[in-house]
C-alpha cells in the first residue's frame, strides 16, 4: 500500500475528529438544519483574469458563471459541483475555476442549481441543467461539451445523459463526461455489503448518509429509477466517461456496476481508483497524495 505523506495522514485525523461524518448520516431534517444555518445565498466574488473574462447569466431563474478565454475557442465543460443540494458553490470553487479553465484550454459553465432550502427537489435541478444544455447547444458542438462534477455532482454530470434520452427531444449527448466519486444509491446487495466494509474508512460519507441525503434532495417526490441507481440509467448515444474514487470511499461499492451498465450501451468506460484515497479526491486535491488524479481530470478534459 502506498504511504500517506504527512500532511494527508493528518487530514484523515482532523476529519475524524470533527462530526463530518455524523452529520452527513443524520436524518435529512437535521442535515438541512445545519447547512441552513450557513447558508449565505448565492456568492460570487470578484474575478478578473488577463486570460478569461467571467459574467453572470441566469437560467430558469438560476444563476450561472460563465468563463470564457479572451481567445476564442470551440469547446466548453459544465461544472458541478457535489453537496446533495445543500450548499452553493463557495466563493473559492468559483475562483479556482479559473485556474481551471486556463489548465484545460477550455470555457466552462458553473450552474448554481436550485437547493432543497429554496423548496426545490432533485427534478428542479434536472430541468434547469437540461435547459443550460440546451442553451449551450446553440454555441458549441455536442461533441465539445463535457459535463463534470464530483460526488451528488457527478451523479448529476452522469444522470444526465438518462435524463436527455428520458426527454425524447433528441437531444444529441455531451462528448464527454467526468465524475468524480458519484453518488448513487447501493442496488444489490453486494454493492451493500461491500459499502459495510468501505464504511471503515471513509472519513466522510457512510451508507446511511447516502439513504438520507438521497430523501432530503427528493423530498420525498416519487423519481424515475435512473436519478435513485447510475446502475440503471439509459446511456445510449453516451460515448466517452471516466469516473474516479477513493479507494476508502463508501461508493466505490457501486463502481463495477455503473461501469458494467454503461458498456451495455457501447459507452467507452475509464475508472481509475485512488488507493487509500478519499472521497472526491481527484476533483478536491486538498493533498500532494491527490494531485495525480488531479493530472488525470485535468488531462481527461484537455484531450
Amino acid at each position: 500500500m502506498t504511504q500517506k505523506t504527512l500532511k494527508y495522514r493528518m487530514l484523515l485525523k482532523a476529519f475524524r475528529m470533527l462530526p463530518v461524518k455524523r452529520i452527513m448520516a443524520g436524518t435529512p431534517e437535521k442535515t438541512q438544519k445545519i447547512f441552513k444555518k450557513a447558508y449565505k445565498g448565492v456568492e460570487i466574488p470578484e474575478l478578473h483574469d488577463p486570460e478569461i473574462s467571467v459574467s453572470r447569466g441566469e437560467v430558469k431563474g438560476q444563476a450561472v458563471l460563465y468563463y470564457r478565454h479572451r481567445k476564442e475557442t470551440d469547446r466548453v465543460g459544465i461544472y458541478l459541483v457535489g453537496g446533495g443540494m445543500l450548499k452553493y458553490p463557495k466563493p473559492s470553487q468559483a475562483g479556482g475555476l479559473v485556474s481551471l479553465a486556463k489548465e484545460t484550454g477550455i470555457n466552462i459553465l458553473l450552474p448554481y442549481y436550485p437547493l432543497v432550502f429554496e423548496g426545490s427537489t432533485l427534478t428542479d435541478v434536472y430541468e434547469m441543467l437540461y435547459e443550460l444544455y440546451k442553451k449551450t447547444l446553440r454555441k458549441y458542438r455536442p461533441e465539445n461539451i463535457c459535463f463534470m462534477g464530483g460526488s451528488s455532482g457527478g451523479n448529476l454530470a452522469i444522470g444526465m445523459a438518462s435524463y436527455i434520452n428520458d426527454r425524447g427531444e433528441g437531444l444529441p449527448m455531451p462528448g464527454k463526461i467526468y465524475a468524480g466519486s458519484p453518488g448513487t444509491l447501493l442496488l444489490t446487495e453486494e454493492e451493500k455489503r461491500r459499502a459495510g466494509e468501505l464504511e471503515k474508512t471513509d472519513v466522510i460519507m457512510s451508507v446511511k448518509a447516502t439513504e438520507n441525503i438521497w430523501e432530503g434532495m427528493t423530498g420525498g417526490e416519487k423519481v424515475p429509477e435512473y436519478m435513485k441507481y447510475l446502475q440503471l440509467g439509459n446511456y445510449y448515444g453516451l460515448s466517452d466517461v471516466y469516473m474516479s474514487f477513493g479507494g476508502d470511499e463508501v461508493f466505490l461499492a457501486g463502481a463495477d456496476s455503473i461501469r458494467r451498465r454503461l458498456e451495455e450501451f457501447g459507452t467507452h468506460v475509464t475508472v481509475e481508483i485512488g488507493e487509500g484515497m478519499y472521497h472526491s479526491y481527484a476533483m478536491m486535491p486538498l493533498v500532494e497524495d491527490a494531485q495525480e488524479g488531479y493530472r488525470h481530470f485535468v488531462e481527461y478534459i484537455k484531450e
